[in-house]
């Protein structure tokens, strides 16, 4: 039986490559009390905020369509940073 990040990660890697962007990582933990779900993107040349923006519009949508993420939470999409 796949984990909940590996099914997440099946979900969006394809949405995410379709759009430019390579998945990095894709975490789920919380912050205070919050649950914090993270997706990390990359791409030749470096990530800028609005390229975690458009993939946040992209993935946004299909989280909320297949609820796998039971409890409310917030999603950030991130860079890998300064390589």
């Amino acid at each position: 039986m796949m984990t909940l990040i590996g099914e997440i990660d099946t979900l969006i890697k394809p949405i995410v490559e379709g759009a430019g962007y390579k998945l990095v990582k894709v975490e789920l933990g919380f912050q205070n009390r919050t649950q914090v779900f993270t997706v990390t993107i990359d791409k030749e040349g470096g990530v800028s905020v609005e390229d975690c923006a458009a993939v946040s519009r992209l993935i946004d949508p299909i989280l909320d369509e297949k609820d796998l993420i039971k409890r409310k939470y917030f999603l950030v999409v991130s860079s890998p940073g300064i390589k």
